[in-house]
């Protein structure tokens, strides 16, 4: 990287010291030709950036906009879809457990006892 460096600056040099044998009126022509190369690049960048989307409108008569569209309906049907499941997975889940309790022998009151909390919890260690 450095050989490169050094290389360039060489090329600047050399380019420098020729600039300054060149007659004046060939230094204002490519001053000039500089300058409208810098304002076409300003104008084509223009020109591509107001017909990107960063403007924040839509163009309708365009259908691009269509391609951002069918991704974010995509993911909100998904997370729909997901929201959905885990909803109805968590309803059978307590279904199941309400179904325990009432086929269970304990009468209900003895899961809201503390005592009996305790009493399970000693049963598992």
């Amino acid at each position: 990287m450095t050989n490169e460096l050094h290389i360039a600056y060489q090329i600047k040099q050399h380019l420098n010291d020729s600039l300054r044998t060149l007659p004046a009126d060939k230094i204002e022509r490519l001053r000039a030709a500089r300058e409208r190369a810098l304002a076409n690049q300003r104008k084509s960048a223009g020109v591509q950036l107001a017909g990107t989307s960063g403007t924040g409108s839509i163009n309708v008569g365009n259908f691009e906009w269509l391609g951002h569209l069918v991704p974010v309906l995509l993911l909100a049907a998904g997370l729909a879809g997901m929201s959905y499941w885990h909803q109805n997975n968590r309803a059978e889940e307590n279904a199941d457990i309400d179904t325990q309790m009432l086929i269970d022998e304990l009468p209900l009151s003895a899961y809201a006892d503390k005592g009996f909390a305790a009493w399970i919890k000693r049963g598992q260690e």
